[in-house]
């Protein structure tokens, strides 16, 4: 036997397994080290330099042992940089792109220049590029990047919107049309009914061109309406894994920021041969659904199929709401839209006990940034939900209920909306809270649908506006999940969106999941990875809209700061540096610091942030909920709005 043989022992410990580490790259002053979830350090030697950048998320194996631990980098996971803005240079007649990142200054990235640039381009030029080749994604150890896009001296305004954009990684640009070259209709075997001669309505805003939803109600008794909701049905022209299906899967949602909208799926598709436009034949998936003069849905009567609409008018909230409120001057086109029109706000009126019984609505309102042609801020409007908005949202609610229930009765999945109300570790606060204001309730009663809707219509009908503000900090946040759940805000048990596949990639697959039902074919289950990949983008994207609105605020009141108006504000939060307040005019968020709530040095302050209240010589001088004067004073160099009380 050799198991004892003292060459293969001696062999045997020089072979050791090859052990992986992932973590984060760290260079500092040419030192170079990988820092791994777990805190450990790991030595990069120098002569890999080359192939890596700061904060690059890398694979690597483990060298050797010395003092310290070496690895050597073996797989990019992720750049720290995809999308970036950088300043070209010129070195022997090639040009290079150096990011405009101070831990990635050094960096000299080889640019790749599309001829439509070549002859507009200088080196004094900033410009948004794209990695599209990484050292540890290749044999060169040259990292190179395409220039998605040059800001000229004119363009200079737009510089900080686009670093902010870069931060995440967001692709400004829209999925080329080239993809949609020789595209059609890929599955005209599917037998689809024709309801082109139906009066299909649509109304969206005035600008909308991507038109995901088409209305039909039909008055089947004095106490029945029956309902048709045709939804655009973008996957009946693209496949599964195809390379618009691919973009779409990454970016997740179109992005609707301030000014501008960075769209899922290429124009061509989304504003074109999707687009339920008026007087166009267009292939939809549509649900039947019959409603009771009740407001109750009758699922075991809703019926999903595919077909052929045309839209007969499109209209948009203003006029639709004007004329229901006798304002102005339209008037829809024909009898029939009339009459379609008229349904609608019936079906609104059925359903209106039901959803101020069941859905929590807040009340905040909504403010839409006015931004130029040049791309500066302008004005701060109020936006007000009016009836005609109210009317389509209440028929898509009901759309995704019916979604929600044929997907679990098939499948028992899709891709669901799911809201849990509070945050389950908080529940013993927010009994405390509702205690001292003697509101009774154990927290298993919280952590129920009836519960929730229980509290806060309780809290609004004795006007308890403090205690919701309070509440509000224990709230979770929604969510997508593979599987179905409750949903609180909505005063429902299952939700599944499915009526806005132009904009939402989790309602393409719930299209695509519900087709499979109408054919009775097999299809696999959304995959965990894909609804990590969703929840991620929704957190991101809002993250990236806070911080695009709160630098066009910041932009704004330098505008009107030494106008020294006086505005009204309401107290959102209160904390241990001050108060935070939102201006009601226009919703900007303002800091009143510590030291200026009070004139009267003498005075003893005590802010207890918990409680959301101040109390000045142990009296209550404000609380959240509270409403105030306020005179903005400047722009502190941590970018707080701050202003003063004016008494």
């Amino acid at each position: 036997m050799l198991r004892h043989n003292k060459i293969l022992l001696q062999l045997k410990k020089k072979i050791q397994p090859v052990c992986y580490i992932k973590g984060i790259v760290k260079i500092i002053k040419n030192n170079i080290f990988l820092e791994s979830k777990d805190g450990k350090i790991y030595k990069i030697p120098i002569i890999f330099l080359k192939k890596i950048m700061h904060g690059d998320y890398i694979l690597s194996c483990i060298l050797k042992e010395k003092q310290q631990l070496e690895v050597m980098p073996i797989k990019l996971l992720k750049s720290v940089i995809e999308i970036f803005i950088g300043k070209l240079k010129q070195y022997q007649n090639q040009i290079f792109i150096i990011p405009d990142n101070p831990n990635l200054y050094q960096y000299k990235i080889e640019c790749v220049i599309d001829k439509q640039y070549q002859e507009v381009l200088c080196t004094t030029n900033i410009v948004i590029a794209k990695l599209i080749h990484h050292p540890l994604l290749g044999k060169d150890n040259i990292f190179r990047a395409k220039i998605l896009e040059y800001l000229p001296e004119q363009k200079k305004y737009s510089l900080s919107l686009w670093h902010i954009l870069s931060q995440y990684n967001i692709n400004i640009h829209p999925p080329h049309n080239s993809l949609c070259d020789n595209i059609d209709i890929i599955d005209n075997h599917i037998l689809r009914q024709d309801l082109t001669k139906l009066c299909f309505i649509t109304i969206d805003n005035s600008d909308t061109k991507e038109i995901d939803d088409a209305i039909y109600i039909k008055e089947m008794s004095n106490k029945q309406l029956q309902v048709y909701v045709a939804i655009a049905d973008p996957t009946a022209f693209f496949i599964q894994d195809s390379n618009i299906d691919m973009i779409a899967l990454e970016r997740m949602f179109t992005n609707y920021f301030p000014g501008f909208n960075i769209p899922l799926f290429p124009k061509y598709i989304s504003e074109n041969i999707c687009s339920l436009l008026p007087m166009q034949v267009r292939s939809a998936l549509i649900c039947k659904i019959i409603i009771n003069d009740k407001g109750k849905i009758l699922l075991d009567k809703t019926e999903f199929f595919m077909g052929l609409i045309q839209s007969k008018a499109q209209l948009n909230y203003v006029n639709v709401s004007n004329w229901l409120e006798n304002i102005g001057s339209w008037i829809p086109q024909n009898l029939d839209v009339e009459q379609q029109i008229n349904l609608l706000y019936k079906i609104y009126l059925y359903r209106l006990p039901w959803h101020n019984k069941n859905i929590i609505f807040f009340n905040n309102p909504e403010y839409k940034l006015i931004i130029n042609c040049a791309g500066n801020i302008i004005d701060i409007h109020v936006v007000t939900k009016r009836i005609a908005h109210k009317m389509v949202e209440t028929i898509m609610i009901i759309a995704n209920i019916c979604a929600a229930e044929i997907l679990y009765q098939h499948l028992g999945y899709g891709i669901y909306n799911i809201y849990y109300g509070f945050n389950c570790n908080k529940l013993q606060k927010i009994t405390t809270l509702l205690n001292t204001h003697h509101i009774n309730y154990r927290p298993s009663q919280l952590n129920t649908l009836q519960g929730y809707q229980h509290i806060y219509s309780y809290l609004k009908k004795h006007n308890l506006y403090y205690v919701i503000n309070r509440l509000r900090k224990y709230q979770t946040h929604t969510f997508f999940n593979i599987y179905p759940g409750p949903h609180f805000g909505l005063g429902v048990y299952k939700y599944a969106t499915w009526t806005s596949p132009l904009r939402k990639f989790g309602d393409v697959i719930n299209h695509r999941l519900i087709k499979a039902i109408i054919q009775k074919k097999n299809i696999e289950k959304p995959s965990k990875q894909i609804i990590h990949h969703m929840n991620y983008k929704k957190y991101i994207h809002k993250q990236v809209e806070n911080k695009i609105t709160n630098f066009l605020c910041i932009e704004y009141c330098k505008n009107i700061i030494n106008k020294k108006q006086i505005f009204l504000s309401e107290i959102i939060d209160i904390l241990y540096i001050g108060l935070r307040v939102r201006l009601i005019v226009n919703g900007i968020y303002v800091l009143i610091p510590k030291n200026s709530i009070i004139n009267n040095a003498l005075d003893i302050i005590n802010i207890i942030p918990e409680q959301g209240m101040v109390f000045v010589n142990n009296k209550l001088l404000y609380k959240v909920t509270d409403q105030v004067k306020v005179m903005l004073q400047n722009i502190d160099i941590n970018n707080n709005i701050i202003a003063q009380i004016i008494y």
